[in-house]
């Protein structure tokens, strides 16, 4: 009989690797306790991925859901706006398809829910080499000891110890890759910012806009642990515009996306 937290759905965002994406799907088999539902936030993956998530769909215990949009670009906004507006569960953990779980990730993300907060977690680093090596066995038992581990501390799970670690603040490493908070809330700001172009800041502006509705932010330290898997980093060719509007934001204290997840919302 497995367990499963009724109010939590899992949103794993990916695009075009199949061989991470599967690395994660098997972490979440591992789980001690499961999500209500398994949501994958496609941002315009070809046959390859269709084809993995088909396959889970059949060994997952709980629901495995594809939500998909065309390849036009990078719009993971748009995709994650998508996928949560598909969700049936109250809170929502998200992460990327590059962020391996350990099997307490869900129980302990459970433990952390409270009203008038969000969650920010850390996640330790593997190397290239080791990542290669992993995909290649399609082994994602990852543990403190494992070779090729980067910022192994991140690893260690202490539950009785986590109220002593304040962690970070306002909009220091706050990363969508791991991150969880309420469906409501969610709605409430409107979701991420679809007007981003390119990759970076839609992260943190999605955070600024849960701080300007009054919510608090949690560190998942010594909880909820994960592994990010290798890849080059990517370009930030429009780094100057998303971060104007980011400053922007902050400045006027803007709570609701102007483009975001109402337009999916029934």
């Amino acid at each position: 009989m497995i367990k499963i937290a009724p109010e939590i759905s899992l949103v794993i965002t990916t695009y075009n690797s199949p061989a991470f994406l599967e690395l994660v799907l098997k972490s979440v088999l591992r789980q001690r306790v499961f999500p209500l539902e398994v949501i994958i936030a496609d941002d315009g993956s070809g046959e390859d991925t269709r084809q993995l998530i088909d396959r889970y769909k059949k060994i997952m215990p709980v629901p495995l859901i594809h939500s998909w949009i065309p390849d036009e670009g990078f719009r993971v906004a748009k995709s994650r706006n998508l996928a949560i507006s598909k969700v049936t569960g109250s809170y929502i953990v998200l992460i990327d398809g590059d962020i391996v779980v350990t099997p307490s990730f869900i129980r302990d993300h459970r433990s952390l829910m409270k009203v008038g907060q969000f969650v920010t977690g850390s996640r330790a680093r593997l190397s290239k080499n080791a990542t290669e090596e992993r995909c290649r066995t399609k082994d994602e038992s990852i543990h403190f000891w494992s070779k090729g581990l980067g910022r192994r501390l991140v690893l260690m799970r202490i539950p009785f110890m986590h109220h002593l670690i304040k962690g970070k603040t306002g909009l220091s490493h706050a990363r969508s890759c791991h991150i969880a908070f309420w469906k409501s809330d969610f709605i409430q700001v409107n979701g991420f910012e679809e007007n981003f172009e390119g990759w970076g800041y839609e992260d943190s502006e999605l955070v600024q806009r849960f701080y300007n509705i009054g919510l608090h932010r949690k560190n998942a330290k010594l909880l909820a642990c994960a592994i990010h898997l290798y890849h080059p980093e990517k370009p930030m060719d429009r780094a100057d515009k998303n971060r104007n509007m980011l400053n922007q934001t902050i400045a006027s204290g803007k709570k609701k996306a102007v483009l975001g997840i109402d337009q999916y919302m029934d």
